[in-house]
C-alpha cells in the first residue's frame, strides 16, 4: 500500500505546480468553504497561500485541512494592508508554474483548475499568458444567479471594462518573474484586478474556457464590488485606471476601444426593447402568479365538487376514470409535469369534457403557460478531451475489406467512441455473416436496411442513430491508422466544427500508391477555396451541431453528397471553424475496376449543381437573387414582437425585397406604436391598416393585394429569423420548378421544435389528423434535420412560389387556412417541402409574458364556433374531415355519428 501511495505522490509531483492565493479577513465560515473548494479540485498538485489581511487568527481553520495532500501556507498580518498589498504578498510567496486567486467569500467548481491548466499547457496556446473561465454571481440570500461573466476574449473589450473576475483566471508565473514583473498596483483599492489583467494582456493573449467553473458570492451588498460597488467610489477608481493606462495605449489601441464601444452602443440601442422586457416589475410578476394560483384553486374546487357528487361515487365508469388519473411516479420528474399530466388526461376524458368546456379559454391557456413541460437544456460538450466520437460506416458489399475496416475503428487508441454501421441491403451475403460476428461488441451498433436506399439516406440513418458529439466518416473498404482519432482530436479546438486530415491511397491488396495532403493550400476562405474543388476530405470529423444547423445529407447528390455537405457547412461557419492536420491517418482504397462512365457523368452533374447552389447562397447573401420577394406580416397585437421580427429581417435579408405589414384591426395602442416606432424606420416597409380584424386568412389575402413580388414569404410577427435562413430557403425553393411551398424549421425559445413541416395521418377514407413533423423534439436532434416532402406546410414561416391569395378566403376565419392552401397547391401538381437549414425562432405567447392584446388575440384565434366554419370549408374543398381534439370537444362533436358530422359540415 505504501508503494502505491508513493507512486501516486510521484505522479502528482510530476505535474506542474499551481499556486492559489486566497485573501481573507474575518470570514472564517466563508474561508472554510473557499478552501474546501480548492482541496476538492480534480487537479491535485496545488499549493494554497492564505493571506490573512489583519483579521482574526485562522490557525484553527488551517488545521482542518492538515490531512489534505494540498499544501497550505498561511501569511498573517497584524493590521490590514489592503487588497493590492495582500495580493502581492501572495505573489511573492507563490512558487507554482501557474498562479490563480480566490477571495475568501467565493468558491470554485472541482474542474476549474484542471480545465484552465489544460488550455495553457496546450502547445497551440503557447502565446497565451492566461486562461479564464465563466463566473456566476450568486445572491447569498436567495441562491439566485444575478449576473454571469462569460464573455469571449476581446482585447479591446478588456480595455473598455473588466469582464474577468479575479478568481476566473489562471496565469503563467513568468509574467511576474520576467522583465514585465507584473504586480498589483498598491495605489488602487478598487479595480486593482482589472489593472493587473491589463498588465498581463500587454504580455500576451488570454484564452477562454466556455465552461462556468467559478462562483462569485454577493452577501448583503458587502462583497462582490466588481458587481455591486458604490457609484462615486467606482467613478474615482475608473479615473485612476484610465489616468494610468491612457499614456500606455497607442492611437490604434484607442481607435480599437472606441470602435468596440460604438459597436456595443449600437447593439444596446437595437436591444433596448428586449432589455426592458427582461426588467419586469417584481410586484406585477407576483400579481400574475397570484391570479394564476387563484385560477388553479377555482378549478380544484370545481373538480372537488364533481368528485364528491353522488353520481360520481356510484357510477362505475367514473370509478374507472379514477384509475386513468393515476400517475406513474417513475415518469414524474417535476411538480409541473405531474400537474400537466393530470390536466391532459382530464382534457381527453369524455366524462370531464363538460366541465372543461365551462372553463374560459384564457384560463385554460394560462394553465398551459404555467404547467407545460419545457424541453431540457442540452449540454453541448466542447472540450476535446471529453468529446464522444461516433465513427459511422455505411456498408454496401466489399466483404473482402470489411473486417479490416471495422477492426481499425474498434482498435482506436481514443477510448470514448462508438462505431455505428448500417448495411444498405448488400447483395453480397458475406457482409451479413461478417457483421453478425460483431454483435456482442459493446461499442458497436449495427443497423440493416430492408432495401437499398443509397449513400445519403444511409449516412443520414447512421447520423440519427449515433450519439457522439463529433462524427467521423469511414468507408467500408477503407481503414484508419490506430491512433487516427486521438491525433485528430488533439488538434480540435473549442470552435472547431470540421476537421480533415491527409490520406494514404492504397491498392486493392493494401499496397501504398501515393500520399495526399493539403498543407500547401492557403486555407484562408474554405468556402471560396473549396468552391473550385473539394480538398476538405479524408479523414473527415464533423461536429454534430453542424448537421443540425445546415441539415443532413441531401439525397439528390448521391456520389457527391459529402461535397454538398462541405459547401453548406463552409457557408454557415467561418474558416476558423475548419482544421486541417497533414498527418496521413486515413487509408483510402483504389480499386482496379474504374467508375462507370454513367457514374462519372452523374458525379460531374451533381458537382456542378452543388457549385451552382453554393454560388447562389453567396449571391443571396451579397444581395443578388433572380426573384423579387414580398414578405407578408400580419399585426394583431404583439407590438414589441413585431418590431423585433422586423429588425431580424433587416439583419438577415439583403436581396431586393419588400415587407408588407398589414395591421389586422389591432387596438389603438398597437396602431400608435407601429406609427411611431415602426413606420418610416425601414426603407423597404409598407404599412397598411384595417379597422377591423379580418382573421388570418382574409388578412393575409388583403395584404397580398399590395404585394408586387414574384415569390412570397408569410412571416408571423412573433418570429425571429436566424442568420442564413433566407439563403437556404431560396436555394431550396429554386431546386425544382415544381416546388410550390417551402416551410422553415420553426423553433420555440427552449430549443424544442414547433414543426419542420406538416404531415397528414389518414384514420380512414374521410377522417384525417393534421400532424407536424418533429413537434416537441430538440432542434439539435438530428431527426429534425432531414430533407422532407410535406403533406402540408404551416403558413407562419413559409415561402410560396405562387401567390397564396388565390386560395385564402373568409371560409377560414381562424384556423386551417394553411392546410387549405397546401391542398390547393397539391391539386395543381406542386411539391411542398421543408428546409432544415432555414431556422426561425417562434416567440410564442406561451414563452412570452405581458403581450399586448393577449386576451383578445386568444379569444379570436381559438374561438371554437369559428373553427367549425374552418372545418366546414376544408371538408367542402377536399372531402376530408379534420379530427382536432380541441374543436371536437368544445363543439360537442365527439358524440355525433359520421352521418351527423357530415351533415353539419355540409351546411
Amino acid at each position: 500500500m505504501q508503494k502505491d501511495n508513493d507512486s501516486s505522490m510521484d505522479k502528482i509531483e510530476n505535474l506542474p505546480l499551481v499556486s492559489l492565493i486566497v485573501r481573507t479577513k474575518n470570514r472564517p465560515a466563508l474561508l472554510t468553504e473557499a478552501l474546501q473548494s480548492i482541496t476538492g479540485q480534480t487537479y491535485l498538485n496545488i499549493e494554497i497561500i492564505v493571506v490573512n489581511d489583519g483579521g482574526d487568527d485562522i490557525d484553527e481553520i488551517i488545521g482542518l485541512f492538515k490531512d489534505d495532500a494540498i499544501t497550505i501556507i498561511p501569511l498573517q498580518f497584524a493590521t490590514g494592508i489592503g487588497r493590492s498589498k495582500a495580493a502581492n504578498a501572495g505573489l511573492d510567496k507563490a512558487s507554482g508554474k501557474y498562479i490563480a486567486f480566490l477571495d475568501d467569500d467565493d468558491w470554485l467548481e472541482p474542474e476549474h483548475v484542471q480545465q484552465l491548466l489544460e488550455l495553457l499547457e496546450n502547445p497551440s496556446h503557447a502565446d497565451c499568458v492566461a486562461a479564464y473561465a465563466g463566473v456566476r454571481c450568486i445572491d447569498q440570500e436567495t441562491g439566485n444567479t444575478i449576473k454571469l461573466f462569460n464573455q469571449p476574449y476581446n482585447p479591446a473589450a478588456l480595455k473598455l471594462e473588466n469582464y474577468i473576475p479575479v478568481h476566473a483566471a489562471l496565469f503563467r508565473r513568468n509574467v511576474i518573474d520576467g522583465p514585465a514583473s507584473c504586480r498589483f498596483d498598491e495605489t488602487f483599492d478598487l479595480f486593482e484586478d482589472w489593472d493587473f489583467w491589463l498588465q498581463l494582456q500587454a504580455q500576451g493573449n488570454f484564452i477562454r474556457s466556455q465552461e462556468i467553473t467559478a462562483n462569485y458570492r454577493i452577501v448583503n451588498g458587502s462583497s462582490g464590488e466588481g458587481v455591486i460597488a458604490d457609484e462615486s467610489r467606482a467613478i474615482d477608481a475608473l479615473h485612476a485606471v484610465i489616468d494610468k493606462w491612457r499614456h500606455k495605449w497607442s492611437t490604434d489601441d484607442i481607435i480599437e476601444i472606441i470602435a468596440h464601444a460604438r459597436l456595443l452602443a449600437k447593439l444596446l440601442d437595437k436591444t433596448e426593447l428586449l432589455r426592458s422586457q427582461l426588467d419586469l416589475d417584481k410586484q406585477q410578476l407576483m400579481l400574475q402568479l397570484s391570479i394564476a394560483n387563484q385560477e388553479i384553486d377555482n378549478i380544484k374546487q370545481a373538480n372537488d365538487l364533481l368528485l364528491n357528487s353522488l353520481s360520481w361515487r356510484i357510477t362505475k365508469p367514473l370509478r374507472a376514470l379514477r384509475r386513468t388519473l393515476t400517475i406513474n411516479p417513475e415518469k414524474i420528474f417535476t411538480l409541473k409535469q405531474a400537474v400537466w399530466s393530470i390536466l391532459i388526461r382530464a382534457y381527453q376524458n369524455q366524462y370531464l369534457q363538460p366541465l372543461i368546456r365551462l372553463i374560459p379559454f384564457n384560463l385554460k391557456h394560462s394553465l398551459k403557460t404555467l404547467f407545460i413541460p419545457r424541453a431540457q437544456d442540452r449540454k453541448r460538450v466542447r472540450d476535446p478531451k471529453n468529446l464522444k466520437v461516433s465513427i459511422i460506416i455505411p456498408v454496401y458489399n466489399h466483404s473482402k475489406h470489411l473486417r479490416e475496416c471495422i477492426d481499425s475503428a474498434l482498435k482506436q487508441t481514443y477510448g470514448n467512441l462508438e462505431v455505428v454501421i448500417c448495411d444498405d441491403a448488400s447483395p453480397d451475403s458475406e457482409v451479413r455473416k461478417i457483421l453478425d460476428q460483431y454483435l456482442d461488441q459493446p461499442k458497436i451498433k449495427i443497423l440493416y436496411s430492408d432495401k437499398n436506399n443509397g449513400i445519403s439516406a444511409t449516412q443520414n440513418q447512421l447520423l440519427i442513430a449515433s450519439t457522439g458529439d463529433v462524427i467521423a466518416f469511414l468507408d467500408c473498404d477503407d481503414y484508419l491508422a490506430g491512433d487516427a482519432i486521438e491525433i485528430a482530436l488533439s488538434a480540435w479546438q473549442d470552435d472547431t466544427v470540421y476537421l480533415h486530415t491527409g490520406r494514404i491511397n492504397i491498392d486493392e491488396d493494401g499496397a501504398e500508391v501515393n500520399r495526399i495532403s493539403f498543407e500547401h493550400l492557403p486555407r484562408q476562405d474554405y468556402f471560396l477555396e473549396n468552391l473550385d474543388r473539394m480538398f476538405a476530405t479524408h479523414l473527415k470529423i464533423i461536429h454534430r451541431d453542424a448537421f443540425a444547423k445546415v441539415g443532413l445529407f441531401d439525397p439528390r447528390f448521391d456520389s457527391a453528397q459529402d461535397y454538398d455537405m462541405l459547401m453548406r457547412i463552409a457557408f454557415h461557419y467561418p474558416t476558423q471553424a475548419f482544421v486541417h492536420i497533414p498527418d496521413k491517418l486515413y487509408f483510402h482504397r483504389l480499386h482496379k475496376k474504374q467508375t462507370t462512365v454513367s457514374m462519372n457523368d452523374k458525379q460531374l452533374a451533381n458537382t456542378q449543381l452543388i457549385q451552382k447552389e453554393a454560388t447562389a447562397r453567396q449571391e443571396i447573401r451579397n444581395g443578388k437573387f433572380s426573384h423579387f420577394i414580398s414578405i407578408i406580416m400580419l399585426s394583431y397585437g404583439k407590438k414589441e414582437q413585431t418590431l423585433e421580427a422586423l429588425l431580424s429581417l433587416e439583419k438577415t435579408v439583403n436581396i431586393p425585397h419588400e415587407i408588407i405589414l398589414f395591421d389586422n384591426g389591432s387596438a389603438q395602442e398597437t396602431v400608435d406604436f407601429i406609427k411611431h416606432n415602426i413606420e418610416g424606420r425601414f426603407d423597404n416597409l409598407k404599412v397598411f391598416y384595417n379597422d377591423t380584424n379580418l382573421g388570418p386568412a382574409a388578412g393575409r389575402r388583403e395584404a397580398l393585394q399590395h404585394a408586387s413580388g414574384d415569390w412570397f414569404i408569410i412571416f408571423d410577427n412573433d418570429e425571429i429569423a436566424e442568420p442564413g435562413w433566407i439563403e437556404e430557403l431560396l436555394v431550396r425553393a429554386s431546386s425544382d420548378q415544381n416546388i410550390g411551398a417551402v416551410c422553415c424549421k420553426v423553433i420555440f425559445p427552449d430549443e424544442s421544435l414547433q414543426f419542420s413541416g406538416g404531415n397528414i395521418r389518414h384514420l380512414d377514407d374521410q377522417l384525417i389528423l393534421l400532424d407536424l413533423y418533429d413537434k416537441g423534439k430538440n432542434t439539435y436532434d438530428l431527426e429534425t434535420a432531414q430533407f422532407r416532402e410535406c403533406d402540408w406546410c404551416p403558413i407562419g414561416a413559409t415561402l410560396f412560389t405562387v401567390n397564396p391569395a388565390l386560395f385564402l378566403h373568409d371560409g377560414y376565419p381562424n384556423v386551417f387556412e394553411d392546410a387549405g392552401v397546401s391542398m390547393a397547391l397539391r391539386r395543381e401538381g406542386k411539391r411542398l417541402v421543408n428546409c432544415p437549414g432555414s431556422w426561425v425562432w417562434h416567440e410564442h405567447m406561451v414563452y412570452r409574458k405581458n403581450i399586448d392584446m393577449k386576451d383578445r388575440y386568444v379569444n379570436d384565434r381559438y374561438d371554437p364556433l369559428k373553427m367549425i366554419t374552418s372545418l366546414r370549408s376544408f371538408y367542402k374543398e377536399n372531402g376530408l374531415i379534420i379530427q382536432d381534439e380541441y374543436i371536437w370537444r368544445e363543439n360537442r362533436l365527439n358524440g355525433l355519428t359520421r352521418e351527423e358530422l357530415i351533415g353539419l359540415l355540409s351546411q
